[in-house]
């Protein structure tokens, strides 16, 4: 009787060899197949890979507008293995937003006694949270040599006491946020007006009264740093909240956005900046 040989490839990029009857062979690899997927649908395998990366460290800036956040950037990105994203037109407050509309959504139709709106029991917390974290990574991109990744924005959800904020440091629990303000907000509105053509005084109140809120309630994962106080003794007590102060310390303050033209891409100041590799 002929007999097949049917070489199967796991996941594990192993390879197994099925000796079968052909009438058997069929049933033999499906019923291998439908095995592999439960074992990597199980919940075990599931919270394991959105667990596995838990801790990435991750450095968000959080600003107003015309704060000099983006200097900040430049500033962290001296720092060896930091890979600090710009902005993004809202990624993660548009993440947020879908999150909110989908929660809200399952509220009304988990009560629905009809099997055509068949359901589970509830949302599985874990999964929606490592696929929010993904996304964000995913649209990043940070260099796989990086050791500390983020990004800088001014697009928040400011008028929700930045709620945005709280879930995204509940997707990366190690991170750490810079709250970029200044404590003048004539100069800043004007600064505003002359660079986005606007300006909005309660938005602006607004924000910088939430991000002062969310400090207060987040004092040892965030650090407030007033565009009044850029000089090289508040950069390295930022350092130093950040862990990077044995290695590293600022002789200098870098200034971008200067005026009312943002600064083109350019090199970063690497003389701002004295690092000890080897330490």
């Amino acid at each position: 009787m002929i007999r097949a040989l049917l070489v199967v490839f796991w996941a594990t990029s192993s390879a197994q060899v099925l000796d079968c009857e052909p009438s058997e062979c069929p049933t033999t690899l499906l019923q291998g197949r439908l095995d592999l997927v439960a074992e990597r649908r199980s919940k075990q395998s599931r919270e394991l890979l959105c667990t596995s990366s838990d801790c990435t460290p991750a450095v968000f800036i959080v600003s107003s507008g015309r704060t000099g956040s983006t200097s900040i950037l430049h500033m962290l990105n001296l720092i060896p293995g930091y890979d600090i994203k710009g902005g993004n037109m809202m990624l993660w407050p548009d993440v947020y937003d879908m999150n909110k509309v989908r929660e809200a959504d399952f509220k009304i139709y988990q009560h629905s006694g009809l099997y055509a709106w068949h359901h589970a029991n509830g949302r599985n917390e874990t999964e929606l949270m490592c696929s929010m974290k993904m996304m964000l990574l995913g649209e990043l991109n940070p260099s796989e040599h990086a050791r500390v990744i983020g990004y800088k924005a001014i697009k928040w959800r400011f008028e929700e006491d930045l709620k945005d904020l709280e879930l995204l440091m509940e997707a990366f629990p190690c991170a750490k946020v810079i709250l970029s303000k200044r404590r003048n907000i004539d100069d800043q509105l004007l600064s505003q007006g002359e660079v986005f053509g606007s300006m909005d005084y309660y938005a602006t109140e607004h924000a910088n009264k939430a991000m002062d809120k969310f400090a207060k309630h987040h004092s040892d994962r965030s650090f407030s740093l007033d565009l009044e106080d850029f000089d090289v003794e508040h950069f390295n007590t930022l350092l130093g909240f950040l862990g990077e102060d044995e290695k590293c310390r600022y002789v200098d303050v870098v200034h971008d956005n200067a005026g009312r033209f943002p600064s083109p891409a350019k090199p970063l100041e690497w003389s701002a900046i004295r690092c000890n590799i080897g330490a």
